[in-house]
């Protein structure tokens, strides 16, 4: 029952304490039921994600995390038709999970959403609403509106269309942009909560990289705890990091360092921490600003990954490296 949930905390353990380039998913994919060939069938991520939040939904069912999903994703759309004869009013919610945001004819994220649930549609002329007081077809205006706002915001462009003169499917590539903050207390049908219950901060961003029948994606995501460890330009950061060297050697004089040593530079930094130990997954990116280079790049070829030199190291930097891996999967296990 716990597999899928399980695979995935296991997933992100791996991709924040291990010194990996990249992580294999297959005993994720496994946990869904999929053999090898459908686990290298291409998804959109769309389709994939609701597959995902499909399963985890299945697999907490008589769980206390049976209504994870809902709580941090689901929202509700309400649309209504306004007779403009009696003033009758239909109204029909519409759940979501993901909120579809149209991309043709459009230049933003913003204008999409103006377009939505700001904007109305007649109903007049040849196209007339049948109101269900009046009995006859009668001019109407249809418009939506955000109900109820999701905890975590999901927006899905609609890219991929359909050419019904050619009868084949295109991509729209035009430019669009979108703001890192967006309040969206104009689209919403109830206006009188505090501005930080209308307010999305952006986390994430995947990227389609291809045409409509096939292609990559990858992923810009928000950093927020500074855990990643990142390889900035070499010309750009060598003469920086190299006078930052200089700097902590001479802070650290009874500490000799060589920079060969990968042993050395690891004890050198951890004589320099008041505790006299340091996490995993911040050993990176100190030995990085010591040296002015990855592990990757400099010892793993050599020495293999950080995670298992640090095995050989006093007990005090592996007590703190497991305190510190049993605390993260225990906050993550719902």
């Amino acid at each position: 029952v716990r597999v899928i949930p399980l695979e995935l905390q296991k997933l992100f353990a791996r991709l924040l304490l291990v010194d990996h380039q990249s992580a294999c998913t297959t005993d994720l994919t496994h946990s869904f039921g999929w053999n090898s060939t459908q686990g290298t069938n291409q998804h959109d991520v769309q389709e994939l994600n609701r597959i995902l939040f499909s399963a985890l939904e299945h697999s907490l069912v008589g769980t206390s995390g049976s209504t994870l999903i809902q709580r941090l994703y689901h929202g509700t759309i309400v649309n209504s038709i306004v007779c403009k004869e009696c003033g009758n009013v239909s109204q029909r919610k519409e759940d979501f999970l993901d909120l579809t945001v149209c991309v043709c004819g459009v230049s933003s994220l913003e204008e999409a959403l103006w377009n939505m649930f700001v904007e109305e549609e007649l109903f007049e002329g040849n196209n007339l609403y049948r109101c269900a007081q009046c009995s006859r077809l009668v001019t109407a205006a249809k418009s939506a509106k955000l109900k109820q706002l999701p905890l975590f915001m999901t927006m899905s462009l609609l890219r991929f269309s359909f050419d019904f003169t050619k009868c084949e499917r295109y991509k729209e590539t035009g430019r669009y942009s979108f703001p890192l903050t967006i309040d969206l207390r104009p689209f919403c049908e109830q206006t009188d909560a505090e501005d930080s219950d209308f307010t999305y901060e952006l986390f994430s961003v995947i990227i389609h990289k291809g045409g409509c029948y096939g292609g990559h994606y990858h992923v810009y995501i928000k950093d927020i705890d500074e855990l990643g460890l990142w390889d900035p330009p070499e010309e750009d950061c060598k003469p920086k990091t190299q006078k930052k060297i200089k700097e902590e050697v001479k802070e650290l004089p009874e500490q000799k360092l060589q920079e060969d040593d990968p042993l050395s530079i690891i004890t050198a930094i951890i004589a320099q921490e008041s505790s006299k130990s340091v996490l995993l997954d911040q050993l990176g990116q100190k030995l990085m600003n010591k040296t002015g280079s990855s592990w990757s790049k400099r010892f793993r070829k050599h020495y293999g990954p950080i995670g298992k030199v640090c095995l050989i190291f006093p007990p005090i930097l592996i007590k703190k490296y497991i305190l510190h891996l049993i605390q993260f999967l225990f906050v993550c296990f719902f």
